[in-house]
C-alpha cells in the first residue's frame, strides 16, 4: 500500500512543478504548524520565525536546486468574547532558489489568515469540581486572504518560475479546524486536524486542497519561577493535485511526515518556543522534491 494511504490522517501534500519544485513547500499555501502555545485561556501577541528547506532533482547534477524559505510572522489570540478563540497571522517571507548556474531571490508580504474557533467542551470553565483529567475542545475555520503578491509566468526568465516561489497563493482559501487538549497533572496531549479548501486564483492556477494535523506529548516542569514544557510529536500534511486552466498538473502530489521536537519556556507573562521537525518519511513529487529539516523560534507576550 502506498505510504499516502498509510498515513492519511498524518499525511503533507507538496505540490510541485516537473522542472522546479513543489508549488506548495515553503510558500503560503502550506500547513500551519502552530506550536505549543500556554495558557491557552489568555490572549497572546507574538512574533515567530521559521526556515523551510527543499531540494528539487536531488538525482541530478544538471537540475539540482536548493530552495529555502525564511519566515517571520506575526501572531495573534484573542478572546472577543466567552468561549469564542479568534488566531490571526501575518507572514512575511524571504526565499532563495540556488541552481547550478544562478542563485534567485523574492522577498515580500505573504497571505493573511485569520481563525475563529468555538471552545466547545472546557473543563475549567464547565465543571465546578476538581477532575485529574482536563479537557478543551475547540471547532471552528476562517480564511486565508490574498494578501501576498501571485506573479507565475513560466517565460519570464529573470526570476523562478514556479508557482510555490511566489510570496502568495493569489486566491482566497477557507479552512475548518479543530484543536483538543488533554491534560493530567503535569502531563498533556495536544491534537490539531485542519482542512483547507482553495480557491483558483486570477491567473487560473489553483493549489491543492489541503489536510494537516499535529499531535504533541508534554510535560511541564517547575524550575524556580520559570516553567519549562519539554514536548515531542508528529506534523503532517496532505494535499490533492494542483490545477492549472482547469487542468490537472500530474507532476504534484505527494505526501510527509514529520517528527517534531520542542521546548517551551513560560516566565510571568512571557513566553518563548523552540521546535525542530525532521522528515520521518516522504514521497514528494514522484521523487523530485526532497524536504530536510526545518526549525521554528517564537516569543509571545500574554495578557
Amino acid at each position: 500500500m502506498k505510504f499516502k494511504y498509510i498515513f492519511f490522517l498524518f499525511s503533507l501534500l507538496l505540490i510541485s512543478r516537473s522542472s522546479f519544485a513543489c508549488d506548495a513547500c515553503g510558500c503560503s499555501n502550506s500547513g500551519s504548524y502552530f506550536g505549543l502555545m500556554p495558557q491557552s485561556n489568555k490572549s497572546l501577541l507574538g512574533i515567530r520565525y521559521s526556515q523551510l528547506n527543499f531540494t528539487t532533482h536531488p538525482e541530478s547534477h544538471v537540475l539540482k536546486t536548493q530552495e529555502t524559505f525564511n519566515v517571520t510572522e506575526i501572531y495573534a489570540r484573542f478572546f472577543p468574547v466567552k468561549r469564542v478563540q479568534v488566531m490571526a497571522f501575518l507572514p512575511y517571507r524571504f526565499a532563495r532558489q540556488v541552481t547550478t548556474s544562478e542563485t534567485k531571490k523574492q522577498n515580500g508580504l505573504s497571505d493573511a489568515t485569520i481563525l475563529m474557533n468555538y471552545n466547545v467542551i472546557n473543563t475549567f470553565m464547565d465543571t465546578e469540581t476538581a477532575s485529574d483529567f482536563t479537557h478543551t475542545l475547540l471547532i471552528g475555520g476562517g480564511v486565508k486572504l490574498p494578501t501576498g503578491k501571485f506573479r507565475y509566468d513560466e517565460n519570464l526568465l529573470t526570476e523562478v518560475a514556479n508557482a510555490n516561489f511566489q510570496s502568495g497563493t493569489g486566491s482566497t482559501d477557507f479552512i475548518l479546524n479543530a484543536f483538543y487538549t488533554v491534560n493530567k497533572g503535569p502531563w498533556g496531549l495536544s491534537m490539531n486536524v485542519s482542512r483547507k479548501f482553495n480557491t483558483t486564483n486570477s491567473e487560473n492556477y489553483r493549489f491543492g486542497n489541503q489536510l494537516y494535523g499535529t499531535v504533541d506529548l508534554y510535560r511541564s516542569f517547575e524550575l524556580g519561577k520559570i516553567s519549562v514544557t519539554p514536548n515531542v510529536g508528529l506534523y503532517s500534511e496532505k494535499s490533492e493535485l494542483g490545477t492549472r486552466d482547469g487542468k490537472k498538473v500530474l507532476e504534484t502530489g505527494g505526501t510527509m511526515l514529520n517528527g517534531t521536537i520542542g521546548v517551551t519556556l513560560f516566565a510571568n507573562r512571557w513566553t518563548l518556543g523552540v521546535s525542530v521537525q525532521k522528515p520521518l518519511a516522504q514521497d514528494l513529487s514522484a521523487g523530485f522534491v526532497q524536504a530536510h529539516s526545518r526549525g521554528l523560534v517564537q516569543v509571545g507576550w500574554l495578557f
